[in-house]
């Protein structure tokens, strides 16, 4: 395998900066992100090598915000039916 290439970006959206790395590999290329190792991908040139990662990381995030979203309206709703009312009281008890 020949040397890898780093680059940084910082996705404003999430305050974070990921690592994408790519490298050349016999005939095709390997990339990926040190951050996120659910993003990889391995195609025949650079070009659609660096496409195939921004499409994976872009849907990887939109998962996590989805994600997320959904974890926000669970928690809100187990407040509201008094599901996390013991913790509470714990918590006051400890006190």
């Amino acid at each position: 395998m020949d040397k890898t290439d780093i680059a940084s970006m910082q996705e404003s959206s999430v305050d974070e900066t990921y690592t994408f790395q790519i490298q050349k590999n016999g005939e095709g290329w390997l990339g990926w992100i040190k951050e996120l190792p659910e993003v990889n991908a391995e195609k025949e040139n650079k070009k659609e090598l660096l496409i195939a990662l921004a499409i994976e990381f872009q849907n990887v995030l939109i998962n996590y915000e989805t994600q997320a979203e959904i974890w926000d309206k669970q928690f809100e709703a187990d407040v509201k039916a008094g599901k996390l009312d013991r913790f509470a009281e714990e918590a006051l008890a400890e006190n």
